[in-house]
């Protein structure tokens, strides 16, 4: 006599399946906050090596480094590409410079204009702020500096952020590529040079917005990469002027 395969029952099936959900109900969360904690990797590893492309440039041009990215001859997204790399030293288009890209940025929602965020291709604002004058009266001041900087006159580069994350929201440009990126420059909208663009300041209006990242990466915070190539995040009350201009004012 042969042996009958006894299949399962209804109730059983309904079991495995309740089982199974409540396993993907504990594991999910756990594997979401794992991909988020490998972006947050990802991009502190990535600032770091802009933080060794830094210092290499600074040897390489006399001690000086890039400011304002009005500057046509030294913008820091085009001029450090060669000293991130062999892979990167002939590259013309940043776009192609995977360093330069932050995996944590939004890439849902929409940036000024209408455009998607996603198409998003300046990860990070850079520090204008002119130290010999700063500009800071009232809280609300600020001057740029153009010109690139002696790094060794930088005042406590330990304590000075030289690049952070780039807000995202319906005030900020989104900038797709070079002629976006000149007209962006001009403009000085990728620079931090007042208490308005930092991540503590209200979204704010026309050029006074706010523009360092205001929750990325962890809860209300972001990165930043420090003059002296450290990188560290900060929570958006604690990054405050004194790290980008020296005066410590709200």
């Amino acid at each position: 006599m042969g042996y009958r395969h006894k299949g399962f029952t209804l109730i059983e099936l309904l079991v495995v399946i309740a089982i199974i959900a409540l396993l993907m109900g504990i594991l999910m969360p756990a594997l979401s906050k794992a991909r988020k904690q490998g972006r947050d990797v990802y991009c502190l590893n990535n600032l770091r090596q802009l933080g060794v492309a830094v210092q290499m440039y600074t040897e390489e041009y006399d001690d000086f480094i890039p400011r304002a990215l009005d500057n046509q001859q030294a913008r820091w997204i085009l001029v450090f590409t060669p000293f991130l790399g062999e892979q990167y030293r002939k590259i013309e288009d940043y776009r192609k410079v995977e360093i330069y890209q932050c995996p944590s940025f939004p890439r849902d929602g929409m940036g000024m204009n209408n455009v998607r965020n996603a198409e998003q291709t300046i990860d990070y604002v850079v520090n204008a702020w002119d130290f010999d004058n700063p500009g800071i009266t009232n809280g609300q001041g600020g001057q740029q500096e153009n010109d690139p900087t002696k790094l060794h006159a930088v005042q406590q580069t330990s304590q000075r952020i030289y690049l952070a994350d780039n807000e995202a929201g319906d005030w900020r440009p989104v900038i797709r590529d070079r002629n976006q990126l000149d007209l962006a420059s001009n403009l000085n909208i990728l620079d931090v040079w007042s208490t308005t663009h930092l991540a503590y300041s209200d979204q704010g209006s026309g050029n006074l917005h706010r523009r360092v990242a205001q929750d990325r990466h962890r809860n209300k915070g972001c990165n930043n990469l420090f003059f002296d190539g450290h990188v560290e995040w900060l929570k958006a009350e604690d990054n405050t002027a004194f790290y980008w201009s020296g005066v410590n004012v709200r």
